[in-house]
């Protein structure tokens, strides 16, 4: 989200429920347009100060080969218009490699803050 109104529309619909999805950073997501618009800006903008911080650990990502994975939230809605990118450094994703519980509560801490008291649920795809 790269704007105050993007910030604003996110939390309107997200209204209590945002699905999530975890995906290496390599993964296409030729599927979901909007998730790749959004993947795409993230790391066209990892270079730029601030940088972004892994959801994880904390540590700074100045370029997208820090990143190990994005952690990708929409609204759960029908036709969700915006979302929002997280990411996890390539230290906390390959290497140390992380169980999905740690980063799943590392995660949600996060999410707190955009849907307070919210649970985050994995989005299941009926297509696989």
């Amino acid at each position: 989200m790269s704007n105050r109104h993007d910030r604003r529309r996110y939390r309107r619909e997200a209204s209590g429920a945002l699905l999530t999805y975890l995906v290496d950073i390599d993964d296409p997501l030729d599927a979901h347009p909007l998730l790749q618009r959004a993947a795409r800006r993230w790391c066209d903008g990892l270079s730029a100060s601030p940088h972004r911080e892994c959801v994880t650990c904390g540590v700074q990502m100045s370029g997208k080969r820090c990143v190990g994975a994005l952690l990708l939230t929409t609204p759960a809605s029908t036709k969700p218009t915006v979302a929002s990118v997280f990411g996890v450094c390539r230290e906390c994703w390959l290497i140390r490699d992380l169980s999905l519980e740690v980063i799943e509560r590392k995660a949600t801490e996060v999410l707190q803050a955009v849907v307070p008291n919210g649970r985050f649920e994995p989005h299941s795809d009926a297509r696989t």
